[in-house]
């Protein structure tokens, strides 16, 4: 045995370990320098954000559509009044050349005398509860056209901050009263769901006459939009104004357009004394009557009963000039008016003169006073642009005195002892000043009521 076998052996040295540095893997956006772009980027977007802020506060909105129910004078008022009218008259009318609308001179300012609580007119900022924002409401102290006692839009007692004309709103006042007839306001373009109806200037016709032939029955009207606001109208007597003072006086301006809208008046009436009657009138577009359950007046540049548009050539065959069996089948069936339709002309009716003949003579009727008769207003605007309607009456056997044109001078149909002021705007009949009031008594104008 060797004496190194007995030694013990000496433990072998570790291995040192080796240390891997791994380097991290550096994704392609990092190596786009992404991450200080992400940070300029929302740094610049913040900063846009209150650019933008700041921008709108400072920038006030655009002035908000104010609807002024003060008629243009003169017959016809603005250039754009007139384009509007020239638009309509090519629409509307057959017979070419003819002028539904004629301008001499500027528009006149037409202050209405002070009225008593009862009977006022509602003026545009009472139906927009407060006024028409920033415009033609609120209240105030003070007189003229700033803050100030008077008449004028407004929930308050005067015009307000912005210029109010103080003309009340011809299509009836906003509180109900019982000496009124109660007006519904229809949109026919759109339904009851504010869906696009498709309705059209023929279409219109159509509906108008089914509604006149089917007893004037709401059910026909329910799939349209009704205005939530109701209106009390104590006269017809509108001298040409914009179209769209109709949604403005029932407060839906923002959601209807000036066009083939309808309102209805309804109520129960009784004459101040018992004779025979009939109503004269005009209506653009539209203006029937139906009393005591039976069509008795119907003239405009459509005929709601015959539902056809009868401006131009139309007015020949309701003269008796012309013969059409086509239009006889059509006047014969709901047409209230005896052919040949007799018509008024005055001075101050030039378009209606023109394209529909002028004031019309409706059909005579019996009516009792104290005796209850139901009775209906239907006026309509087709195309839009302009509006006027004119409804007066006449007593069988009374003598009125003559206007300038020869024609004779009628009162207003009216339920109060208010009368409008003399106007000079275009399609504004005269009227006699001391004509009788009728009697507005309870009911809605539904037969037997």
């Amino acid at each position: 045995m060797r004496i190194d076998e007995d030694l013990p052996l000496e433990p072998e040295p570790e291995p040192e370990p080796v240390v891997v540095y791994e380097r991290r893997k550096v994704s392609f956006w990092r190596k786009l320098g992404g991450g200080s772009l992400s940070v300029s980027v929302i740094v610049h977007v913040i900063l846009l954000c209150i650019g933008a802020v700041w921008v709108f506060r400072i920038i006030p909105p655009p002035p908000e559509k104010k609807v002024d129910f003060l008629q243009t004078g003169g017959g016809g008022g603005s250039p754009a009044s007139q384009e509007k009218s020239m638009q309509k008259q090519r629409m509307s009318m057959i017979r070419p050349n003819m002028s539904r609308v004629v301008v001499e001179g500027q528009a006149t300012q037409i202050a209405l005398p002070d009225q008593d609580e009862s009977s006022q007119m509602a003026t545009l900022g009472q139906i927009g509860q407060g006024g028409m924002s920033g415009g033609l409401g609120g209240s105030g102290s003070g007189g003229g056209r700033g803050d100030g006692h008077g008449k004028g839009f407004g929930s308050g007692v005067g015009p307000g901050n912005a210029m109010g004309t103080g003309l009340g709103n011809p299509f009836g006042m906003i509180g109900e009263n019982e000496n009124a007839l109660e007006g519904s306001f229809y949109d026919l373009k759109q339904t009851s769901r504010k869906k696009d109806s498709e309705m059209t200037n023929e279409k219109i016709r159509d509906v108008i006459y089914e509604f006149c032939s089917r007893g004037w029955k709401e059910s026909i009207l329910d799939d349209y939009y009704k205005a939530s606001t109701k209106l009390y109208q104590t006269k017809v007597y509108i001298p040409i104004m914009s179209a769209d003072g109709a949604p403005a006086a029932f407060n839906c301006e923002k959601e209807v357009q000036p066009s083939r809208w309808i309102v209805v008046y309804r109520g129960v009436v009784t004459p101040p004394r018992s004779g025979k009657y009939r109503f004269v009138g005009a209506g653009d577009d539209v203006l029937v009557v139906r009393f005591n359950g039976k069509h008795v007046f119907d003239h405009g540049f459509t005929s709601g009963t015959a539902g056809v548009s009868i401006a131009g050539t139309g007015i020949d065959f309701l003269k008796g000039n012309t013969e059409n069996p086509d239009w006889e089948k059509k006047f014969r069936r709901e047409y209230p008016m005896k052919i040949p339709v007799k018509y008024y002309e005055y001075d101050s009716t030039r378009n209606w003169n023109g394209a529909i003949g002028g004031l019309a003579e409706g059909a005579e009727f019996t009516a009792e006073a104290g005796v209850k008769y139901p009775i209906e207003i239907l006026i309509s605007e087709i195309p839009g642009g302009l509006f006027c309607a004119s409804l007066l009456i006449e007593e069988i056997g009374e003598k009125y005195a003559a206007s300038p044109s020869g024609a004779p001078v009628f009162p207003l149909f009216r339920l109060d002892n208010e009368l409008p002021p003399v106007s000079n705007a275009d399609n504004a009949p005269p009227f006699a000043q001391d004509g009788p009031v009728w009697k507005r008594l309870p009911g809605r104008g539904k037969l037997g009521l």
